[in-house]
């Protein structure tokens, strides 16, 4: 028996052509900056305020506050209070007030990273900054190890903030501008000089990314958090939130250099660990250098501050020193008494219990864009193909695809088997296997994320749909691919992968989404050429498994060439994947900005032929119920619950022989 060879699969193929983007953008922002640095911050800024849409209008309700406990410790005293962020999203802040220091104070804002309040990075810190004479106000991030954990997950409940066109950075930057907000309520707190903002790690990141949004933050001070993107998120692939990779930012190629440059002049204070084992030592140095040019360039070189601590990933209380001085200085504060010791033995950490505040979790990231995605879904319109044409990229300056290798036919029972590799486009390539018989007068194209061939295994659904040994019915011919980063292209882990918060699925996701080219598009465009490529007459059926099935839908509404299409497993809709608290589907499903045109019934209506959703699923990949399936059986759509694979087959050979 002669072996077919097949395609080598090349598993990093999609990465490297989102590096390439990456690299390409950064390198055009790097030539903007170069031609006028005082216009390329201020570009920066704008573009970057952009990212978040409506928060300023969606964060200006009530607050709502309250206070819910109080303490004392050495040298200061600390109270617990709860306000409101985004509507019915509650803020669990500690506020830190002087004890010995003549009201009011200056306000610093510290907020957390991927970590609670209680732990010491936040509390050391912020009991300094009170014994200092400073309000320090404190708070957890959604999710990770703070009090807001239910639906503020942030990578599976983060990446679903897309779907509505959100950056999930919004509910970080919300609580920050809102706690801005409550300190100007408190009598011992004096708002004259502005606020400044410090944290570490994501609170340094929330600090810069709540000084490009408001002015009144009037110092800046991020540890331990600033990297070269080009290198951590695209050469290393480090598995980054999507909080930091707001949609756009890459494709604007706005690195945490620009970001702090755009901050100018006014005063920032960039401080990093010498053992830090991310954000490492070099690279802050390279950034400091990087932003202590820029700042000289526009005349504020004294406003610029670069710190490096003999610590690792962590806010220490030399940090905190070195930050007092260095705001007492630019804020021309008068206080002339000497600055605490920071020496820790003179701290104690506060048990947790004595800093929560209990809020409402009910309202959190998924619950709020459920809710924006409901009132999204009043003005939705089903995509014509011009749309779809302009979000696939399929417009008349697409080249050609190729056909680079084909296997010599392999003839079986009745259909003579060929692999082939089609090139999509420079540096993308398909591998597709095709089964065709000579009799055949219909073909059925499938698509698969698992695999082109995985329900081919063991004479499956797939070989039996085309009749492959049965001599009872009518031959079929069959078009199964492998779209990028499917199959034989799925993206290979990499060692910053193989960590609990990673996977080759989020860097595909998040850094698409952030060069504002999904993958999805990407894969609609290779289906495009292939259809290009492969004209099968009569009647042709597509069959799509699993997260497949939305780039099936989307192809199937371009072309309008298939007499139907069969959806197994998928996602019944966009709007389903945040009805659930667990999200179990690949990352790179997530469709950046869908629910703010369409979802995928409507998109199943502009295929123009019969749509069959053979057991759709729910964001948790659970099965819609039987009465839910038979509520959404309508028009040209059928939607079954709980059909075995025999009825499966039994109905794509209807479909594929119009029986």
């Amino acid at each position: 028996m002669v072996v077919s060879p097949s395609p080598q699969p090349d598993r990093q193929m999609v990465r490297r052509q989102l590096i390439a983007k990456g690299t390409a953008a950064f390198a055009a922002n790097q030539t903007r900056t170069q031609r006028d640095p005082v216009a390329a911050a201020a570009w920066a800024q704008a573009q970057f305020r952009s990212y978040y849409g409506d928060l300023r209008e969606f964060i200006r309700g009530p607050l709502n506050a309250r206070i819910v406990g109080r303490g004392e410790g050495s040298g200061f005293r600390y109270e617990n209070v709860l306000f409101e962020s985004h509507p019915g999203w509650e803020v669990n802040a500690t506020v830190y007030l002087p004890l010995t220091f003549d009201q009011p104070c200056p306000a610093v804002v510290v907020p957390v990273g991927h970590s609670g309040k209680q732990f010491e990075s936040y509390q050391l810190p912020c009991q300094y900054f009170a014994r200092a004479g400073f309000v320090a106000i404190t708070f957890d991030p959604p999710g990770v190890a703070g009090e807001k954990q239910p639906g503020n997950d942030h990578f599976y409940d983060g990446v679903r903030c897309h779907l509505t066109g959100d950056t999930s950075s919004r509910y970080f930057i919300g609580d920050v501008l809102r706690a801005m907000d409550y300190l100007e309520t408190r009598d011992e707190v004096d708002p004259s000089h502005g606020f400044a903002c410090t944290g570490v790690s994501g609170g340094g990141h929330s600090s810069v990314f709540a000084g490009l949004l408001a002015d009144r933050v009037t110092a800046v001070a991020p540890s331990c958090c600033m990297a070269p993107q080009r290198s951590l998120v695209l050469e290393r692939s480090y598995s980054s939130c999507p909080e930091t990779l707001m949609p756009g930012r890459l494709r604007d190629g706005l690195d945490d250099s620009d970001l702090l440059c755009a901050l100018a002049p006014r005063p920032v204070l960039l401080m990093a660990g010498q053992g830090d084992e991310v954000y490492v030592a070099e690279e802050s140095r390279r950034i400091a250098a990087q932003t202590t040019a820029h700042f000289q360039a526009v005349g504020a070189a004294d406003n610029f501050t670069y710190f490096e601590d003999a610590g690792g990933h962590a806010y220490s209380l030399r940090q905190a020193k070195t930050f007092c001085t260095w705001l007492r200085r630019h804020w021309r504060l008068s206080d002339s008494r000497a600055l605490p010791s920071t020496d820790e033995s003179d701290y104690a950490m506060l048990p947790a219990e004595q800093l929560q505040c209990h809020p409402n979790t009910g309202v959190n990231m998924v619950t709020l864009t459920q809710a924006r995605a409901e009132k999204l879904a009043a003005g939705h319109t089903a995509p014509d193909q011009a749309w779809l044409q302009q979000f696939a990229g399929v417009g008349p300056t697409l080249a050609a695809p190729q056909v680079l290798s084909s296997s010599p036919g392999q003839h079986t029972w009745f259909h003579t088997w060929r692999e082939q590799l089609v090139q999509t486009e420079p540096g993308n390539f398909v591998p597709v296997s095709c089964a065709e018989c000579a009799e055949a007068t219909s073909t059925l194209w499938h698509f698969n994320p698992a695999g082109r061939l995985k329900l081919a295994e063991r004479g499956g659904l797939l070989m039996e749909a085309i009749s492959h040994t049965s001599r009872a019915w009518p031959k079929v011919n069959l078009i199964a691919a492998d779209l990028r980063g499917w199959g034989e292209t799925a993206t290979a882990a990499t060692p910053y992968e193989f960590v609990s918060w990673g996977g080759p699925d989020r860097f595909l996701a998040y850094v698409s989404a952030s060069l504002a080219e999904p993958v999805e598009a990407m894969r609609l465009r290779d289906a495009w050429q292939l259809s290009r490529v492969f004209s099968a007459a009569g009647r042709n059926i597509l069959h799509a498994s699993g997260a497949a099935a939305p780039v099936a839908l989307h192809f199937a509404a371009l072309t309008r060439r298939f007499s139907a299409v069969v959806l197994h497993d998928a996602p019944g809709s966009y709007a389903d994947l945040l009805t659930t608290a667990d999200f179990n589907w690949p990352h790179d499903l997530v469709l950046p900005g869908v629910l703010q045109h369409y979802d995928l019934p409507l998109l199943a209506d502009a295929a123009a032929c019969p749509v069959h959703w053979i057991n759709p699923r729910d964001g948790a990949h659970d099965p819609l119920s039987a009465a839910e399936c038979a509520r959404r059986t309508c028009g040209a759509q059928t939607w079954h619950h709980a059909m075995d694979d025999d009825a499966q087959v039994q109905l794509l050979r209807t479909l594929l022989h119009d029986a």
